[in-house]
């Protein structure tokens, strides 16, 4: 029986990109190593056609009534089984293509993630406000949790399945990408990394440079503060 991979896509109103992100799942890649490949898409009360586009490209639609991308995922990591979890966001901004790869590299660590910061950037794609303050808040992550990784906020991450069993998730919106790697580290799992590209959105980013990212920072603060010392095993 071949192991099972889940490609889990948060989504909210992106009817224009997510039909193209579905089709650049390599799954003719994975089956060829060796993996069955189920696509996901959780949805947050989309007001387009983005559930009849996932469904017509043949994926499984997760509808979520709170909103927030945290709970999108924490209903997706409850919900769905497989022994290797990857979650690409659905704006066709990061690679699909590299699920394959990031698969590959899960054999070794426990979770990877896809660095934006040390791939190619598309002009246009990240403000320099935006990778300053990634910059920033990664740096202080680090700082804070004894780890190191180059991208905190990339909406690129893959999981073996007993990473999924152990964190403890709390975020409800976009801080989600600071949670898991807060848990990472909690628990001693060991983080790869990929350099991938990053391309610029068809529309408005839902991120907010400032009021988002000051969250993200008081949020890493906070649970800091709350987590206690120690790992555990």
């Amino acid at each position: 029986m071949k192991a099972q991979v889940a490609v889990l896509i948060p989504t909210l109103n992106e009817e224009a990109s997510i039909g193209r992100v579905i089709d650049r799942v390599p799954v003719h890649a994975l089956s060829n190593d060796g993996y069955d490949t189920a696509i996901y898409v959780i949805d947050g009360n989309s007001e387009d056609e983005t559930r009849q586009k996932a469904l017509e490209k043949g994926a499984v639609v997760l509808p979520v009534t709170e909103p927030g991308k945290g709970a999108a995922m924490q209903h997706a990591f409850s919900s769905v089984r497989a022994d290797y979890f990857i979650m690409i966001d659905g704006d066709a901004t990061y690679p699909p293509e590299r699920i394959a790869d990031f698969v590959r590299l899960l054999r070794t660590y426990d979770v990877v993630i896809g660095s934006r910061l040390k791939g190619r950037i598309e002009d246009g794609a990240m403000t320099r406000t935006n990778r300053f303050g990634n910059r920033v808040l990664t740096a202080l992550a680090n700082a804070l949790f004894k780890k190191e990784i180059t991208d905190l906020c990339t909406g690129f991450w893959g999981y073996r399945s007993h990473v999924i069993d152990h964190m403890r998730l709390v975020a409800r919106g976009f801080e989600i990408e600071a949670d898991m790697f807060v848990e990472c580290a909690r628990l001693g799992f060991s983080i790869g990394e990929l350099a991938i590209d990053y391309n610029k959105r068809a529309d408005r980013p839902k991120l907010s440079s400032t009021t988002d990212g000051l969250k993200i920072g008081f949020f890493l603060l906070k649970r800091r503060m709350t987590l206690g010392g120690g790992r555990e095993p």
